[in-house]
């Protein structure tokens, strides 16, 4: 019995010497298993391979994943022939170049992932939208050269300090600051006109491209398939990579600043030159690339998730002052997951630029002093009534763009209130030039697919009222003859609507090849 328990002392006491030895060793282990973390970056600058008028072709290689931070580079330069009309020509103080772009499409092979017209447009509002305006000055200004800022007159402005600034207004107006933002637009003198002291403040447009500023726009706000995630190029071997930017005519975004004219530019003044593309490769581990490459050979492939923007351009005739107009407008959206959409209209200036558009030129959303909206989904109405206060038609425009619309009040209220009250001078550019109307779809589920509303065979109708108010007469304050606290609202409208869909590109490994198949 003694040896017995002498036995069982000693290897009770050998496993406790062991389990101290196992924990002296651990506090000098310093193995660490790590995961392949070592990522190169390869940067370069694309050529376009095709040019055409306001019209470039990239093409990018098959290697390692592309960001939102990749960059299209151009500089806009003036084809002015006189001397004396140098220095006169700018970007919108609003969207800066980012107006610019008309159209992008990015493409893999035959199969499209993005191709969104009007893109400057739709971006300046959901990107730049929901940014304080001085943030986007001292930030975004680096990328677009935007540089718009307001005040507010005060009582130390009364007199000619006021009349210098505002026609109508007085202390507590908003005005545009002339002297701090990207361009002078000068005195305001009537409706139609502007007196002379306009200027260029900074980045003034030249007629040699080596002393015109340059200007660039991440990829992440003109193709929504870079928002978030990356797009493996890698895994396109078998297929060429093009993407395709077309750029509007400037009258759509520059600014001219000539005495007594509307201070938009003329057409064919200023094309964008030296346009090419600065791009990031991010070269994973073969590791993480193998991984995703064994994804592909599995079924059902790899997918890739993102969205989509659909434009439907619809028009609203003229109406007449102070009678309602209805109006319904049907969106096809078959078999298609929406998640947003967003109106954005625009008075129908028949061609001819109008000095109250300067600010922001095709940036600009045209709001009614009454509207009111609601849609229609497989024929049930989203609103249990049409949304016709301001402010309630503001919190939709909130819960799309994820945060507060931030722009001046005037700029999206113009109501009767608004106008009469004199918050903002018509003449001033800013009273009712931002009001877009929006519907949130998303159901709050995480992921993007599936998350928004699903749509049947039968189309979105948006239904939409107005009754818009006609020149709203007053007496000038520095001069007799009558002018319009408020312009015509009555004209007809081009009505844009930005859908935001659901699409899918499916990548699978098949013996034939690399297949690739893009679908909502």
């Amino acid at each position: 019995m003694k040896k017995r328990l002498i036995k069982n002392k000693s290897k009770k006491s050998l496993k406790k010497n062991l389990n101290r030895i196992y924990k002296m060793s651990n506090l000098f282990n310093y193995d660490v298993n790590l995961q392949p973390a070592v990522m190169d970056i390869r940067s370069e600058t694309l050529e376009p391979i095709s040019s055409a008028t306001n019209r470039f072709v990239f093409r990018l290689d098959q290697a390692g994943e592309l960001d939102a931070n990749s960059v299209l580079l151009f500089k806009p330069v003036s084809l002015q022939g006189d001397d004396t009309l140098d220095n006169l020509l700018r970007v919108n103080p609003y969207g800066g170049g980012l107006l610019a772009i008309k159209r992008a499409t990015f493409q893999v092979g035959d199969y499209v992932l993005n191709d969104v017209s009007d893109i400057g447009k739709i971006s300046s509002l959901v990107d730049l939208g929901a940014v304080n305006k001085a943030s986007q000055s001292k930030y975004n200004s680096h990328y677009f050269q935007n540089n718009f800022h307001t005040k507010v007159l005060d009582s130390a402005g009364v007199g000619a300090g006021i009349s210098t600034e505002t026609q109508f207004g007085g202390a507590g107006t908003i005005v545009y600051d002339r002297h701090r933002s990207a361009f002078d637009f000068g005195l305001p003198n009537s409706v139609t006109t502007t007196d002379a002291g306009t200027r260029v403040n900074n980045c003034i447009i030249t007629r040699d491209k080596n002393t015109s500023h340059q200007i660039g726009i991440p990829l992440g706000n003109i193709f929504p398939c870079l928002k978030g995630q990356t797009i493996p190029l890698f895994l396109f071997q078998e297929y060429r990579i093009l993407m395709t930017i077309e750029f509007h005519d400037c009258a759509l975004w520059c600014n001219q600043a000539t005495a007594g004219g509307n201070m938009t530019c003329a057409s064919g003044i200023v094309v964008p030159q030296d346009v090419k593309l600065q791009v990031d490769y991010i070269i994973y581990p073969s590791e993480v690339q193998n991984a995703m490459r064994q994804q592909t050979a599995q079924q059902g492939g790899l997918n890739l998730v993102f969205p989509d923007i659909i434009k439907v351009e619809k028009q609203i005739p003229q109406a007449t002052a102070n009678l309602e107009q209805k109006v319904e407008h049907r969106l096809g959206m078959d078999n298609k997951e929406v998640h947003k959409i967003y109106m954005i209209k625009q008075l129908d200036r028949a061609g001819t630029p109008n000095a109250l558009d300067r600010m922001l030129l095709d940036a600009r959303c045209d709001g009614m002093n009454q509207e009111e909206y609601n849609v229609n989904i497989d024929g049930v109405d989203i609103f249990v009534e049409p949304k016709f206060s301001p402010s309630s038609q503001f919190d939709e425009t909130t819960y799309c763009l994820g945060g507060d619309l931030s722009v001046p009040r005037p700029m999206y209220f113009n109501d009767e209130n608004t106008i009469m009250s004199r918050l903002a001078d018509s003449r001033g550019g800013l009273l009712g030039k931002m009001k877009p109307l929006c519907l949130d779809l998303d159901n709050g589920s995480a992921g993007y697919l599936g998350s928004g509303r699903q749509i049947g065979a039968y189309p979105i109708i948006w239904k939409y009222k107005r009754r818009p108010c006609g020149n709203t007469v007053s007496k000038s304050q520095h001069s007799s003859a009558t002018e319009y606290i408020q312009a015509d609202l009555t004209g007809a409208l081009n009505v844009d609507y930005f859908v935001y869909c659901s699409r899918t590109a499916t990548i699978m490994n098949t013996p034939s090849g690399t297949m690739v198949n893009v679908a909502y």
